[in-house]
């Protein structure tokens, strides 16, 4: 506490640049400021979100769930810190680095705060190398899905963490799939890593193609700071057809009544900003609760059912009571008896999963052998 202490007159002694940024996130002088406005206003720093996260736990040392000035302050600096490619931890708030870049989603300047007249990075002739490789891999609809990069990606033999961060830094859309574009980042970065360069934590703006910087970037509203990288389960549709429900009956009327409380207009979903006060006061992590939102939001849609709040009940139960930490992906008897029906055998957003899972490849083809050399 001591030395948070110093750190933050350190920070805000002549340093008007820190307070600017407070004063957009606590307008009314309230002391704190919220998981969510805190949330939306890191993602503008274009870190990606496994790094935000961590700058996220190492800032709410007292796990409340939101930062007082000081913490948000030192939030700042380690924002700062991984923008200048020093390590996301305490030790590196010593270092002196230049103030944090955020970008300003009200100026006129276009996806990711990226300027129209920037330069792309990617060379013509790069590009045509990398397109030869994009159309060999059979894309459908001018897209290829994780499956069919992963072979490409783990051929580098690069570490699996630096490809996880290449995949997040290349799917500029987030849908799971890499247009030519999106492609060609995708190599840009592998070969610029095997020749020894770091990859980024945020994509430079000089690699953001042209084709992506059309519209303002606004960040997701969510309960909770980003977590990792999705690592969604794949959810097969194989499953059995009525396997039993971890949730026992007792607790679902349990979760069912805190549920009614919740659901202020009754719709039969909960938001984020409805269900962040109860997650919040569990005193979990915020990746943690991040990691059981993403897992229960079985429709990717913002909100839960009344059968997926209490599946995220029983995961944070079972955290606090037993130390499970919530599964990479959801088992058969996990998946509410609702859901079960709608789940599809194809999700691109295992993706991740995929890349620490799998260590070797047997064979690849031709193309990619010759892009290799």
């Amino acid at each position: 506490l001591m030395y948070n202490s110093c750190l933050y007159h350190q920070l805000s002694s002549g340093n008007p640049i820190y307070d600017k940024y407070y004063r957009q996130v606590d307008p009314t002088g309230s002391g704190r400021v919220a998981a969510a406005d805190a949330a939306l206003f890191l993602k503008r720093s274009g870190l990606a979100d496994l790094v935000l996260g961590k700058i996220w736990d190492l800032a709410d040392s007292e796990r409340k769930g939101s930062l007082n000035k000081q913490q948000f302050f030192i939030a700042l600096r380690l924002v700062a810190c991984a923008q200048n490619g020093l390590e996301v931890a305490l030790k590196s708030l010593n270092v002196a680095v230049p103030p944090p870049k955020f970008h300003d989603t009200s100026s006129p300047l276009l996806a990711g705060g990226v300027a129209a007249d920037i330069p792309w990075v990617v060379k013509p002739e790069e590009k045509m190398k990398f397109d030869s490789i994009f159309d060999s891999l059979g894309p459908v609809g001018g897209m290829l899905t994780g499956e069919k990069v992963k072979p490409v990606l783990l051929n580098s033999k690069l570490p699996v963490d630096i490809l996880g961060r290449v995949w997040e830094l290349s799917d500029l859309d987030r849908d799971g799939m890499l247009d030519k574009d999106e492609f060609s980042v995708a190599m840009y970065l592998v070969y610029r890593a095997l020749e020894g360069e770091p990859v980024p934590m945020s994509l430079p703006p000089p690699l953001v193609p042209s084709s992506k910087r059309k519209k303002p970037s606004v960040p997701p509203v969510m309960p909770l700071l980003p977590s990792p990288p999705s690592v969604k389960d794949s959810r097969s549709s194989h499953y059995p057809t009525k396997p039993s429900w971890v949730v026992s009956p007792a607790d679902k009327a349990k979760y069912d009544e805190l549920f009614n409380k919740t659901d202020g207009d009754m719709d039969g979903l909960v938001s984020g900003p409805e269900v962040r006060d109860i997650f919040l006061k569990t005193g979990l992590p915020s990746a943690t609760l991040a990691r059981i939102w993403e897992l229960c939001d079985i429709g990717d849609i913002g909100k839960l059912t009344r059968e997926q709040f209490a599946l995220a009940l029983h995961l944070i139960h079972q955290k606090l009571t037993k130390g499970l930490d919530p599964p990479q992906s959801l088992s058969p008897e996990m998946i509410p008896p609702s859901d079960r029906q709608n789940i599809k055998q194809n999700n691109a957003a295992n993706l991740a999963a995929d890349f620490s899972a799998i260590k070797e490849l047997d064979s690849l083809s031709n193309e990619i052998v010759e892009l290799q050399r």
